[in-house]
C-alpha cells in the first residue's frame, strides 16, 4: 500500500470515528456513567486551588462537562476542543449556563486547530478506551501536551494503569456460545462455532465477578501523562507470570484500568492535593468501559497453586491506528504435559462441558465426521459402479460364449 492510500484509509477511518461521537446516545452513555464524570468532578472541585485562574485546554471536550467543572472551580479561561458535530450542541449547553465568558468552544481537531494562546496551565481530557487503549485518543492528548502545556503544567488526569488476569469465563460461554446448541429445538451449532471463532478474533467487552479472577491482577503498563510518548504505546509487550488462587477453568485474560487525578506533587492528602482514583476493575462499581477479555484457543484446566508465564502483546494496528492488535501466548507448557494429559483424560470426545478446548475438539470431531460421510458416499458410489461395469463384462462375456457354442453346434 503506498503513502497516499495509506493516507486515505486513516482519514476515513478518522472521519467515521468522530462522526460516531455525534451521536448523542454516545454522550448520554458516558455523562450516565457515574463514576467516570463524578470522578473528574470531584477533583477539580475538591483541589479547585490548582485551576483558580487557570488557563485549561479540553482535549475531545464533547457536550462540554469537564469545560464546565473546570470553568465552575474557579478557571480563568478554558478552551473546548471537539472535533465532532457534539461541539455545537456544545455550545448552546455552555450558553444555557452562562459559562460563555469562561468557555470557548473551538471545533476541529486538536491536530489542526490554533489556540489563541501559546501555552495553557491544565490539560484535561477523557480518553481513555476499551483496555485503555483502543480508539487512541490518547494519541491527540499527547499531541496537544507537547505543543501547548506549560513546562510545569498538570494533566487531568495524571496517570493511568493496566491490569491484566486470567479468567474462568464459563457463565459466559454457557450463556452465549453453548446457547446455540438448542434454537427451540433446533440445532444451531454452526452458529456455535462461527461465535467461537469470532470470539479468537476479537476482544469481547463485557462485566465479569471478581470471583471469575483465578490470580491476583498484574500491571501489563503504567503511563505518566507528562512523560508518556508515542513509542510507548504504539507497541506495549510484557512477560507477566501468575500464580493461580483457585482451581477451575481457564478461558482467556481479563483487563481493566485505573486511573489516577493528583496534583504536581502527590502530597499527603491533609497536607495538599486531595487525589482521585477512577478505577474499572470488577471490584469496583460498573463503569461503560466494563472489563475487556481476550480468548485463548482452548481453556486451560489448573489448581490452586499451579503457575503459568503469559507473553502479551498489545500493538497498534497499521492499518487502522485507532485498534490495537492483541495477542497471548502461554509459554512453559511443556512443564505442564503430564497435567494437560490427565485433564484431557477427564474429558471424553466429544465432551459438551462447554470448555473453549472441548468445543474446538468437538468442531474437529464433527467435520472428520462430515468429511468421512462425505468419502464413504463416493466409495458407495465407486462400488456400485464397479459392481454395474462388472455386471456388464460378465454379461458380455456371457453372450460371447453363447454364440461361440451356437457355432460349434451348427
Amino acid at each position: 500500500m503506498d503513502d497516499q492510500s495509506q493516507d486515505n484509509m486513516d482519514k476515513s477511518e478518522t472521519d467515521e470515528y468522530f462522526k460516531s461521537y455525534g451521536d448523542i446516545s454516545v454522550h448520554e452513555l458516558m455523562l450516565r456513567d457515574k463514576p467516570r464524570t463524578a470522578a473528574y468532578q470531584k477533583f477539580m472541585q475538591q483541589n479547585s486551588n490548582l485551576l483558580k485562574d487557570k488557563i485549561v485546554l479540553d482535549v475531545g471536550s464533547g457536550t462540554g462537562i469537564l469545560s464546565l467543572f473546570a470553568a465552575s472551580a474557579g478557571a480563568k479561561q478554558v478552551f473546548a476542543v471537539e472535533a465532532s458535530s457534539i461541539a455545537d450542541l456544545s455550545q448552546s449547553i455552555i450558553e444555557e449556563n452562562k459559562m460563555e465568558d469562561k468557555v470557548k468552544v473551538i471545533k476541529g481537531k486538536i491536530e489542526e486547530v490554533s489556540l489563541p494562546v501559546d501555552k495553557v496551565d491544565i490539560i484535561i481530557s477523557e480518553w481513555m478506551g476499551f483496555y485503555l487503549l483502543h480508539e487512541s485518543m490518547l494519541d491527540s492528548v499527547i499531541f496537544a501536551r507537547d505543543k501547548y502545556l506549560a513546562e510545569d503544567g498538570l494533566m487531568i488526569p495524571s496517570d493511568a494503569v493496566l491490569y491484566m488476569t486470567p479468567v474462568n469465563m464459563s457463565s459466559y460461554v454457557a450463556e452465549n456460545i453453548l446457547f446455540w446448541d438448542n434454537i427451540y429445538g433446533y440445532n444451531f451449532s454452526s452458529v456455535k462455532y462461527a461465535v467461537l471463532g469470532n470470539k479468537m478474533c476479537e476482544p469481547t467487552i463485557t462485566c465479569i465477578e471478581q470471583s471469575q479472577c483465578v490470580a491476583e491482577p498484574e500491571i501489563f503498563c503504567e503511563l505518566d501523562l507528562k512523560t508518556v510518548i508515542m513509542k510507548d504505546i504504539q507497541n506495549i509487550n510484557q512477560t507477566l507470570s501468575y500464580t493461580f488462587t483457585k482451581p477451575g477453568l481457564v478461558h482467556g485474560f481479563a483487563s481493566w484500568f485505573d486511573v489516577e487525578f493528583k496534583g504536581p506533587i502527590a502530597a499527603p492528602p491533609d497536607q495538599g492535593t486531595k487525589i482521585v482514583t477512577l478505577s474499572t476493575s470488577p471490584a469496583s462499581h460498573q463503569t461503560h468501559w466494563k472489563q475487556t477479555v481476550i480468548f485463548l484457543p482452548a481453556s486451560m484446566t489448573v489448581d490452586e497453586g499451579d503457575q503459568i508465564t503469559a507473553i502479551i502483546d498489545l500493538s497498534q494496528d497499521e492499518g487502522n491506528k485507532r485498534h490495537y492488535n492483541i495477542s497471548v501466548e502461554i509459554i512453559g507448557e511443556e512443564d505442564k504435559e503430564s497435567s494437560s494429559e490427565e485433564d484431557a483424560s477427564n474429558h471424553p470426545v466429544p465432551c459438551n462441558c462447554g470448555a473453549t478446548r472441548c468445543m474446538l475438539v468437538q468442531a474437529l470431531v464433527e467435520k472428520y465426521d462430515e468429511e468421512q460421510n462425505e468419502l464413504e458416499k463416493e466409495a458407495e458410489k465407486v462400488d456400485v459402479n464397479a459392481e454395474v461395469e462388472a455386471a456388464r463384462v460378465i454379461d458380455r462375456e456371457m453372450t460371447a460364449n453363447a454364440d461361440i457354442n451356437l457355432n460349434e453346434t451348427f
